[in-house]
Protein backbone atom coordinates (compact mmCIF):
# COMPACT_ATOMS: atom_id res chain seq x y z
CA UNK A 1 0.00 0.00 0.00
CA UNK A 2 1.45 3.62 -1.51
CA UNK A 3 2.02 6.28 1.82
CA UNK A 4 -1.32 8.40 0.14
CA UNK A 5 -3.10 5.20 0.62
CA UNK A 6 -2.27 4.33 4.29
CA UNK A 7 -4.83 4.74 7.10
CA UNK A 8 -2.43 7.31 8.81
CA UNK A 9 -2.78 9.33 5.35
CA UNK A 10 -6.50 9.05 5.65
CA UNK A 11 -6.56 10.29 9.11
CA UNK A 12 -3.89 13.30 8.22
CA UNK A 13 -6.40 14.69 5.00
CA UNK A 14 -9.32 14.11 7.64
CA UNK A 15 -7.55 16.80 9.69
CA UNK A 16 -7.18 19.29 6.52
CA UNK A 17 -10.96 19.18 6.39
CA UNK A 18 -11.57 16.42 3.29
CA UNK A 19 -13.93 13.86 3.16
CA UNK A 20 -12.65 10.20 3.09
CA UNK A 21 -14.45 7.77 1.08
CA UNK A 22 -13.73 3.78 -0.21
CA UNK A 23 -14.17 3.09 -3.30
CA UNK A 24 -12.87 -0.88 -2.67
CA UNK A 25 -9.40 -0.45 -2.04
CA UNK A 26 -9.06 2.87 -2.81
CA UNK A 27 -8.95 6.07 -1.16
CA UNK A 28 -10.90 8.88 -2.58
CA UNK A 29 -10.57 12.16 -1.15
CA UNK A 30 -13.80 14.50 -1.09
CA UNK A 31 -13.88 18.33 -0.32
CA UNK A 32 -16.23 21.05 -1.48
CA UNK A 33 -14.23 24.17 -3.25
CA UNK A 34 -15.75 27.71 -2.96
CA UNK A 35 -17.09 28.44 -6.37
CA UNK A 36 -15.47 25.67 -8.23
CA UNK A 37 -17.64 22.82 -6.79
CA UNK A 38 -16.77 19.79 -5.67
CA UNK A 39 -12.97 18.36 -5.77
CA UNK A 40 -11.95 14.52 -5.79
CA UNK A 41 -8.41 13.25 -5.54
CA UNK A 42 -7.38 9.46 -6.23
CA UNK A 43 -3.68 9.48 -5.36
CA UNK A 44 -0.96 6.77 -5.59
CA UNK A 45 -3.59 4.24 -6.33
CA UNK A 46 -1.84 0.74 -7.56
CA UNK A 47 -4.95 -0.43 -9.49
CA UNK A 48 -7.14 1.56 -11.61
CA UNK A 49 -11.12 1.41 -9.85
CA UNK A 50 -14.05 0.23 -12.48
CA UNK A 51 -15.43 2.86 -14.51
CA UNK A 52 -19.22 2.06 -12.81
CA UNK A 53 -18.20 1.85 -9.55
CA UNK A 54 -16.39 5.48 -10.07
CA UNK A 55 -18.83 6.94 -11.50
CA UNK A 56 -21.31 6.04 -9.00
CA UNK A 57 -18.98 7.91 -6.13
CA UNK A 58 -18.32 10.52 -8.60
CA UNK A 59 -22.33 11.27 -8.91
CA UNK A 60 -23.10 10.46 -5.26
CA UNK A 61 -20.66 13.29 -4.29
CA UNK A 62 -21.93 15.64 -7.23
CA UNK A 63 -17.98 15.91 -7.96
CA UNK A 64 -17.21 18.33 -11.04
CA UNK A 65 -13.21 17.70 -10.74
CA UNK A 66 -11.18 14.94 -10.39
CA UNK A 67 -7.72 14.26 -9.94
CA UNK A 68 -5.90 10.68 -10.62
CA UNK A 69 -2.36 10.14 -9.59
CA UNK A 70 -1.76 6.11 -9.84
CA UNK A 71 1.36 4.70 -8.52
CA UNK A 72 4.27 3.83 -11.14
CA UNK A 73 2.57 0.36 -10.74
CA UNK A 74 -0.01 1.55 -13.27
CA UNK A 75 1.56 1.98 -16.61
CA UNK A 76 1.13 4.80 -18.95
CA UNK A 77 -0.53 2.81 -21.48
CA UNK A 78 -3.28 2.02 -19.42
CA UNK A 79 -3.66 4.71 -17.78
CA UNK A 80 -3.82 7.18 -21.08
CA UNK A 81 -6.98 5.42 -22.82
CA UNK A 82 -8.48 4.55 -19.30
CA UNK A 83 -8.63 8.77 -18.10
CA UNK A 84 -9.34 9.73 -21.72
CA UNK A 85 -12.75 7.73 -21.36
CA UNK A 86 -13.65 9.27 -17.55
CA UNK A 87 -13.26 12.48 -19.29
CA UNK A 88 -16.66 12.51 -21.10
CA UNK A 89 -18.38 12.22 -17.49
CA UNK A 90 -16.49 14.17 -15.21
CA UNK A 91 -13.68 16.92 -15.50
CA UNK A 92 -10.11 15.59 -15.22
CA UNK A 93 -7.06 17.88 -13.73
CA UNK A 94 -4.54 17.29 -16.10
CA UNK A 95 -2.56 19.73 -13.26
CA UNK A 96 -0.81 17.33 -10.96
CA UNK A 97 -1.32 17.70 -7.24
CA UNK A 98 1.47 14.94 -6.26
CA UNK A 99 5.11 15.11 -7.96
CA UNK A 100 5.33 12.72 -11.21
CA UNK A 101 8.58 12.05 -10.95
CA UNK A 102 10.79 11.29 -8.00
CA UNK A 103 14.33 9.89 -6.92
CA UNK A 104 14.64 6.88 -4.72
CA UNK A 105 17.90 6.08 -2.96
CA UNK A 106 19.02 2.53 -1.87
CA UNK A 107 19.53 2.25 1.94
CA UNK A 108 20.84 -1.11 1.69
CA UNK A 109 24.36 -0.83 1.09
CA UNK A 110 26.50 0.20 4.17
CA UNK A 111 26.80 4.06 5.06
CA UNK A 112 30.26 4.15 3.33
CA UNK A 113 28.69 2.74 0.27
CA UNK A 114 25.67 4.84 0.33
CA UNK A 115 28.30 8.17 0.84
CA UNK A 116 30.17 6.79 -2.04
CA UNK A 117 27.57 7.12 -4.93
CA UNK A 118 26.78 10.77 -3.81
CA UNK A 119 28.58 13.25 -6.62
CA UNK A 120 32.03 14.74 -5.79
CA UNK A 121 30.52 17.83 -4.57
CA UNK A 122 27.71 16.30 -2.55
CA UNK A 123 30.46 14.26 -0.76
CA UNK A 124 32.83 17.86 -0.49
CA UNK A 125 29.87 19.28 1.25
CA UNK A 126 29.33 16.92 3.84
CA UNK A 127 32.96 17.28 4.66
CA UNK A 128 32.73 20.84 4.82
CA UNK A 129 29.58 21.26 7.04
CA UNK A 130 31.19 18.83 9.08
CA UNK A 131 34.36 20.77 9.03
CA UNK A 132 32.22 24.39 9.57
CA UNK A 133 31.09 22.65 12.63
CA UNK A 134 27.42 21.77 12.16
CA UNK A 135 25.71 19.80 14.27
CA UNK A 136 22.79 17.55 13.27
CA UNK A 137 19.89 16.74 16.47
CA UNK A 138 16.51 14.54 15.79
CA UNK A 139 14.06 16.63 17.30
CA UNK A 140 10.37 16.79 17.98
CA UNK A 141 10.36 20.65 17.94
CA UNK A 142 7.43 20.80 14.83
CA UNK A 143 7.44 24.44 14.93
CA UNK A 144 11.25 25.42 14.42
CA UNK A 145 11.56 23.27 11.40
CA UNK A 146 8.16 24.95 10.37
CA UNK A 147 10.11 28.67 11.39
CA UNK A 148 13.11 27.49 9.18
CA UNK A 149 11.38 26.47 5.86
CA UNK A 150 9.28 29.09 6.48
CA UNK A 151 11.85 31.48 5.99
CA UNK A 152 13.93 29.81 3.60
CA UNK A 153 10.66 29.82 1.24
CA UNK A 154 10.52 33.49 1.68
CA UNK A 155 7.81 36.02 1.02
CA UNK A 156 4.35 33.81 1.47
CA UNK A 157 6.73 30.91 2.86
CA UNK A 158 4.06 29.79 5.74
CA UNK A 159 2.05 28.41 2.31
CA UNK A 160 4.45 25.79 1.77
CA UNK A 161 4.37 24.48 5.86
CA UNK A 162 0.72 24.16 5.04
CA UNK A 163 -0.78 21.06 6.93
CA UNK A 164 2.83 20.54 8.33
CA UNK A 165 1.77 20.51 12.11
CA UNK A 166 -1.30 17.96 11.12
CA UNK A 167 0.86 15.91 9.16
CA UNK A 168 3.83 15.89 12.53
CA UNK A 169 0.38 15.16 14.76
CA UNK A 170 -0.82 12.51 13.11
CA UNK A 171 2.45 10.40 11.93
CA UNK A 172 4.64 11.02 15.00
CA UNK A 173 6.20 9.29 17.05
CA UNK A 174 6.43 5.80 15.25
CA UNK A 175 6.31 7.14 11.77
CA UNK A 176 8.09 10.42 11.69
CA UNK A 177 11.43 12.60 12.52
CA UNK A 178 12.75 15.68 12.85
CA UNK A 179 16.27 16.79 12.17
CA UNK A 180 17.63 20.36 12.71
CA UNK A 181 20.79 21.52 12.08
CA UNK A 182 22.84 24.04 14.42
CA UNK A 183 25.99 25.99 13.80
CA UNK A 184 27.37 25.02 17.35
CA UNK A 185 25.79 22.57 19.85
CA UNK A 186 21.94 23.62 21.13
CA UNK A 187 22.94 24.54 24.81
CA UNK A 188 19.93 26.82 25.08
CA UNK A 189 16.79 28.02 23.56
CA UNK A 190 18.68 30.89 21.97
CA UNK A 191 20.55 28.23 19.13
CA UNK A 192 17.80 28.66 16.29
CA UNK A 193 18.55 25.53 13.79
CA UNK A 194 20.11 26.80 10.55
CA UNK A 195 18.38 23.92 8.55
CA UNK A 196 15.67 20.84 9.10
CA UNK A 197 14.43 17.91 7.38
CA UNK A 198 10.87 16.39 8.09
CA UNK A 199 10.99 12.55 7.54
CA UNK A 200 7.89 10.13 7.32
CA UNK A 201 8.25 6.55 7.34
CA UNK A 202 5.77 4.25 5.83
CA UNK A 203 6.77 0.40 4.49
CA UNK A 204 10.39 0.80 4.25
CA UNK A 205 10.29 3.28 2.89
CA UNK A 206 11.64 7.17 4.33
CA UNK A 207 10.22 10.25 2.83
CA UNK A 208 11.68 13.33 2.69
CA UNK A 209 8.80 15.40 3.03
CA UNK A 210 9.89 18.85 4.09
CA UNK A 211 13.43 20.38 4.33
CA UNK A 212 14.90 24.35 4.83
CA UNK A 213 17.30 25.99 5.64
CA UNK A 214 18.04 29.58 6.57
CA UNK A 215 20.93 31.43 4.51
CA UNK A 216 23.93 30.82 6.59
CA UNK A 217 22.91 27.10 6.94
CA UNK A 218 23.39 26.75 2.97
CA UNK A 219 26.42 28.76 3.06
CA UNK A 220 27.45 25.77 5.71
CA UNK A 221 26.28 23.15 3.68
CA UNK A 222 23.93 22.22 6.19
CA UNK A 223 20.97 20.83 3.29
CA UNK A 224 23.52 18.28 2.15
CA UNK A 225 24.53 17.12 5.61
CA UNK A 226 21.17 16.55 6.91
CA UNK A 227 20.33 14.54 4.10
CA UNK A 228 23.27 12.01 5.01
CA UNK A 229 22.21 11.87 8.15
CA UNK A 230 18.23 11.52 7.10
CA UNK A 231 19.87 8.56 5.11
CA UNK A 232 21.24 7.26 7.86
CA UNK A 233 18.85 7.84 10.20
CA UNK A 234 16.17 5.96 8.16
CA UNK A 235 18.53 2.86 7.95
CA UNK A 236 18.73 2.43 11.91
CA UNK A 237 14.79 2.36 11.41
CA UNK A 238 15.27 -0.52 8.73
CA UNK A 239 13.82 1.71 5.40
CA UNK A 240 15.14 0.31 2.55
CA UNK A 241 14.20 3.29 0.27
CA UNK A 242 14.97 6.78 0.86
CA UNK A 243 12.31 8.86 -1.53
CA UNK A 244 13.11 12.50 -2.40
CA UNK A 245 9.27 13.10 -2.91
CA UNK A 246 9.36 14.52 -6.26
CA UNK A 247 11.57 16.58 -8.79
CA UNK A 248 10.83 18.23 -11.98
CA UNK A 249 9.68 16.10 -14.87
CA UNK A 250 11.03 16.85 -18.26
CA UNK A 251 7.96 14.79 -19.59
CA UNK A 252 6.15 17.90 -18.53
CA UNK A 253 8.58 20.44 -18.58
CA UNK A 254 6.01 23.53 -18.44
CA UNK A 255 4.82 22.42 -14.79
CA UNK A 256 7.11 23.18 -11.90
CA UNK A 257 10.02 24.97 -13.41
CA UNK A 258 10.73 26.38 -10.06
CA UNK A 259 11.58 22.64 -9.27
CA UNK A 260 14.91 22.69 -11.13
CA UNK A 261 16.94 24.08 -8.85
CA UNK A 262 16.36 21.43 -5.91
CA UNK A 263 16.14 18.67 -8.38
CA UNK A 264 19.56 19.53 -9.25
CA UNK A 265 20.32 19.36 -5.58
CA UNK A 266 18.85 16.21 -4.97
CA UNK A 267 19.96 14.34 -8.21
CA UNK A 268 23.80 14.26 -6.30
CA UNK A 269 22.95 12.44 -3.80
CA UNK A 270 23.20 8.78 -6.33
CA UNK A 271 19.19 7.78 -5.82
CA UNK A 272 17.59 6.44 -9.46
CA UNK A 273 14.58 7.62 -11.60
CA UNK A 274 11.02 7.07 -10.58
CA UNK A 275 8.15 8.17 -13.14
CA UNK A 276 4.22 7.92 -12.00
CA UNK A 277 2.07 7.82 -15.39
CA UNK A 278 0.81 11.45 -15.58
CA UNK A 279 -2.75 13.00 -17.08
CA UNK A 280 -2.77 13.24 -20.81
CA UNK A 281 -6.34 13.97 -22.69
Amino acid sequence: MELQQSPLYRKYIQSLGWQVTSLGQCAVFVKKIPFLGTLAKLQRISSLPPLPSLLAVIKKYTIKTLAIEPSERVSQQIFTPWIKSLSGYVKINTTPYLATKTIRADLAPPVDTIFGHFSEAKRRAVRRAEKNGVLIRESHAIYDLIAVKNTSAGFLGFITTHGTRELWDTFSPDHASILLAYKTVPASASHNPIGGILLIFHKQTAYYWIAGATHEGKKLSAPTLLVFEAMKLSKTKRMKWFDFIGVWDERIPKENTQWKGFTKFKEGFGGKELYYPVSKL
